[in-house]
């Protein structure tokens, strides 16, 4: 059957996001799995892994895993933001870009929290991925969405959360989405007073894993997001060569920056933490938060600084839980 020229633009552009969107999926389901099949636990690295890198320094600062509790939710939960009052968090369903979609919970205590629903006015329609949520001080709320990825390689929305709903959403402008295909911006985290955003920068070339994601930062300038310039020095000790960092959150004071960082000879995430001693200085050299092990990600620390959320593959299921300092 002939099919109408006016309409192959269209039908390539689906085919592209929703094979960009499979690509994302598998980039945790085949990594996850290869975990599972080691049985647990920290893998042997090879020594070429080994004399690329110095062994990383231990934060013992936190400890007490726990699990948290969503009431009435029992499916996947990824990628958890707590509010910087601590009076909801937020989260994602399983980040396969069939159905991912953005959820908040109303806190009962540290480690139980009770569903509302999916956040109103966020969530497209399948196939969808709505992810990676985060919200600053004065209520705007900003996360990650494909939905016109193809049109112009954004993919930062935000707008002004408001009784479970987020309105006057829209694309985040700015100049932190490259015009190249296979790059995108794919997580993100503001920082309390609204004024820098903190990202991941990734590029896929058609595997299932990006084959680059470093973290950057940009600066709020008459409502754009704008990269700093002084980007590169900042991240400095927190960017590597050949390992990915993403999934940045900031603390409430700036000079602590938790995030994940890949291992590509393991096929293991590990959650780290870098510090400065000022604003103006570079974050150090990261330290592995030595309580977590396993399939851990997406680190979101609260505000008070005390309460670190992150998801875990807890027996073939992404559940939230919480370490305290």
């Amino acid at each position: 059957m002939l099919m109408n020229t006016s309409k192959k633009p269209l039908m390539l552009y689906r085919i592209c996001f929703l094979f960009f969107l499979f690509l994302i999926g598998l980039f945790y389901w085949r990594c996850a799995s290869h975990h599972d099949r080691g049985g647990g636990g920290r893998k042997t690295v090879s020594s070429a892994c080994e004399s690329s890198h110095e062994p990383l320094k231990e934060n013992n600062e936190f400890s007490r895993p726990q699990k948290v509790t969503i009431n009435g939710f029992d499916g996947h939960a990824m990628e958890p933001f707590i509010t910087r009052d601590g009076s909801y968090l937020f989260f994602n369903s399983l980040n396969d870009g069939k159905d991912t979609s953005l959820y908040y919970a109303r806190r009962v205590n540290d480690i139980t929290f009770d569903l509302v629903g999916k956040i109103e006015r966020a969530n497209g329609n399948p196939p969808h991925l709505d992810a990676v949520p985060s919200m600053d001080l004065e209520g705007r709320f900003y996360f990650i969405s494909q939905r016109r990825y193809h049109y112009d390689h954004a993919s930062l929305f935000s707008g002004n959360f408001l009784n479970g709903a987020v309105l006057d959403l829209d694309v985040q402008p700015g100049n932190i989405y490259r015009q190249t295909p296979g790059w995108m911006v794919m997580d993100a985290e503001i920082s309390p007073d609204g004024n820098t955003l903190y990202f991941a920068d990734a590029h896929f070339k058609g595997g299932n894993i990006p084959d680059r994601s470093d973290i950057g930062m940009a600066r709020m300038v008459n409502g754009d997001l704008n990269v700093s310039a002084a980007t590169a020095e900042i991240v400095k000790n927190v960017n590597t060569e050949d390992r990915l960092e993403y999934a940045p959150s900031i603390s409430s004071d700036g000079l602590e920056l938790f995030f994940t960082r890949f291992n590509q000879c393991t096929c293991l995430p590990e959650i780290l933490v870098a510090k400065r001693t000022s604003l103006a200085k570079p974050f150090g050299k990261p330290e592995r938060i030595a309580a977590l092990s396993g399939f851990v990600e997406a680190p979101s620390i609260s505000h008070d600084r005390k309460n670190l959320y992150y998801h875990y593959r807890d027996d073939g299921v992404y559940t939230i839980y919480k370490v305290s300092r």
